[in-house]
């Protein structure tokens, strides 16, 4: 599979370093030489008629506004072109859980709301609404458009357990809040099985997420019980923040199998990676 990543976020890279033997991958970036130090393959925005078809674009690059008040999609025209060329080019764009509600206080875990891919998105953050319409005007542009809604993405050299362990403590101000994630190993295999042309799954927008919600209390108190160092901030309450995100159909796109399948395996990876 040949997959062009539209600029070089954490999960594009991720994958170019990952997976890279079994598909090829390529950036397109206005700043080359910060892909090409690494190792990856790069193509300049003013040389884009140098870019070959793709089988799979994927864009993680979130929304940026013009002063019109629209949302401009990243290598517009670039895209535009790349897409008609090929009729079963398919374009994957990274969202967020964000466009569902999150407004909600709950009593105890157990009362918390799921959420899935059935239920409206009706975001109530600036965020969220960023993201929904951006995803709108990307169904409504590319026919072969899919839309993965990510949950808060992690991995080596990028999680909440390295920030622990290295003295940033700034998300213990959150309060219990109820986080949905993925380890980026998981997200990048979820992208390339939802980027064949018959992804084995009826739908366009699938959750990327993990089989385990968590409470910020249940996260911290992992780290601390892993990392033997406690934390500076003690939560007694059992008011729970947000929602649980999960997914129909993130399961059937990994074949049945996450490689981490809640926070605490992917924790464990992110602090014994040697990278």
């Amino acid at each position: 599979m040949k997959i062009l990543c539209l600029g070089a976020s954490f999960t594009g890279t991720y994958m170019a370093s990952n997976f890279g033997n079994d598909n090829t991958i390529k950036f397109l970036t206005r700043q080359p030489s910060l892909v090409k130090n690494r190792g990856f393959f790069a193509i300049d925005s003013v040389s884009s008629h140098e870019i070959e078809t793709p089988d799979l674009i994927l864009d993680t690059i979130p929304p940026v506004q013009e002063e019109s008040g629209r949302f401009s999609l990243p290598y517009g025209n670039i895209v535009d072109r790349l897409m008609s060329s090929k009729q079963d080019v398919i374009y994957i764009h990274i969202s967020s859980t964000s466009v569902y509600p999150s407004n909600f206080t709950s009593s105890t875990e157990i009362d918390v709301p799921v959420i899935d891919e059935d239920n409206l998105a009706k975001p109530d953050t600036k965020r969220g609404e960023s993201r929904l319409k951006l995803e709108d005007k990307i169904l409504k542009r590319y026919d072969n458009s899919r839309i993965i809604r990510a949950g808060g993405i992690y991995g080596p050299h990028r999680s909440l357990i390295g920030r622990f362990i290295a003295g940033d403590f700034s998300r213990v101000s959150a309060g219990n809040k109820m986080v949905s994630r993925i380890h980026v190993r998981d997200l990048c295999r979820i992208i390339i099985s939802f980027g064949k042309i018959n992804p084995g799954v009826n739908t366009n927008i699938v959750n990327g997420v993990d089989t385990k919600p968590s409470t910020n209390h249940e996260t911290f108190s992992y780290i601390e019980k892993l990392t033997r160092a406690p934390l500076p901030v003690s939560l007694q309450t059992e008011t729970v923040l947000g929602r649980k995100i999960t997914s129909k159909y993130a399961m059937t796109l990994l074949n049945n199998e996450y490689v981490f399948p809640t926070f605490k395996e992917g924790f464990l990876d992110c602090i014994n990676d040697k990278e």
